[in-house]
């Protein structure tokens, strides 16, 4: 039988998955629930926070990942069913340490994340799969235990509404996703706001909360970086910083240049290391969990909302004079990728990945987490232009790759 470090591997944004197309086991989440309570005590931290979706099974392995969590030592604060979102959002309010979300719709995955709402640290998850790999025995008194809070959709209902400060009365927004939770909360938030005679804007928000799309008769589809971009030059005209967990779009780079502003960021793709961040990542770090925007669509949807509502505008007229924006990622499988990243990458900029930064785009690349290729990702002023530079270096890198 394979260990778990062989069954669980993270992916991105911290998700724990079953290797090889395999099924996450309650034994797997027992163990990812011991392994992360393990890695949150290694820290001087205690309390982990446990909340699964609506799909079938996913209380089921909730549950047994708190039960690890518990005879790991730690105290597990089970917050039942409610969006990924709205976990965080808890977990972050409650003062945990760590929090874990499951997922069943199409898959089984655990959606882990840190104490501030945002990925784990990169040192975090290798912390869970050295404790995956090895055996811990505890006598009975080191047990923790599990305490029931079932307020988590109140009181992210009650924190991301409070965002929503002016009226859109030149707009009405409707919400689609395949969460239950993602509806009901969504639905407290915007009841009796906007007017029925105003634009219509369908905002589709995915079950975990993370990507979102606006459509209008006015704009067409308008994806989630051009969102963000909206909110950030509020408060570029605030005079504020925004700041991107990881690394910032060269496009909203440029457009906090254009009001003297700056965008906080670790600069990678990845936060690495909690124990001795820089102070570039800390002030990242912290901005972003109270910019949630950046991390959050549901908070995302409500913060354009009372952007619509300030400056009574529809989405169309506030999307004017924002930069031209698109990017592509495409997997790439390579053998040895870090090594492939010393060689391509620009001198000075192999921390952030960069392999070309010219005038018609940025493109990246970094190694993804099984060790076995790498993403690569473009960004440029059109979609042509990306899809271009995207199949060129796409080319050079399976040369290299096969070198």
């Amino acid at each position: 039988m394979k260990s778990f470090d062989e069954r669980l591997h993270f992916e991105e944004e911290s998700r724990l998955i079953a290797s090889a197309s395999g099924n996450i086991t309650p034994f797997d989440s027992i163990a990812a629930g011991a392994a992360c309570a393990a890695a949150a005590a290694e820290r001087g931290g205690s309390t982990i926070l446990a909340a699964h979706g609506s799909g079938t099974g996913a209380d089921a392995l909730a549950y047994a990942f708190a039960s690890g969590a518990a005879a790991a030592g730690a105290r597990c604060i089970f917050a039942g069913d409610c969006c990924a979102p709205a976990a965080a959002y808890a977990a972050r309010v409650l003062g945990c340490d760590a929090g874990c979300h499951v997922r069943t719709e199409i898959t089984a995955s655990l959606g882990l994340f840190s104490g501030d709402g945002l990925p784990l640290y990169r040192s975090f998850e290798e912390a869970v799969e050295r404790e995956l790999r090895g055996t811990r025995e505890l006598p009975y008194s080191h047990f923790g235990d599990i305490r029931i809070f079932a307020g988590a959709e109140d009181i992210y209902a009650a924190g991301i509404g409070s965002l929503l400060r002016s009226e859109p009365s030149r707009v009405y927004a409707d919400v689609y996703s395949s969460s239950p939770s993602v509806m009901r909360v969504c639905g407290r938030i915007l009841e009796g706001k906007g007017s029925k005679n105003g634009e219509r804007i369908a905002f589709r928000i995915s079950a975990d909360g993370r990507r979102i799309s606006a459509y209008s008769e006015e704009t067409g589809y308008v994806f989630r970086d051009k969102l963000i971009m909206l909110c950030c030059r509020r408060l570029f005209e605030q005079g504020r910083d925004a700041a991107v967990c990881g690394k910032a779009p060269r496009a909203l780079e440029k457009l906090a240049g254009l009001y003297g502003r700056k965008i906080l960021s670790c600069g990678g793709a990845v936060c690495i290391n909690e124990k001795s961040p820089s102070e570039r990542c800390l002030a990242a770090r912290k901005a972003a969990s109270e910019q949630l925007f950046t991390s959050d669509s549901i908070a995302l949807m409500v913060t354009v909302l009372d952007i619509l509502g300030s400056e009574e505008k529809t989405l169309g007229e506030a999307l004017e004079g924002l930069p031209e924006y698109a990017d592509i990622s495409r997997y790439i499988p390579v053998d040895r990728p870090s090594e492939l990243l010393k060689r391509l990458c620009v001198p000075g900029m192999e921390e952030s990945g960069v392999i070309g930064d010219g005038e018609n785009g940025r493109v990246t690349i970094r190694p993804v987490r099984t060790g076995k290729g790498v993403m690569l990702c473009v960004e440029s002023y059109s979609a042509e232009t990306a899809a271009e530079l995207c199949d060129f270096y796409a080319g050079v890198i399976g040369g290299e790759g096969r070198a």
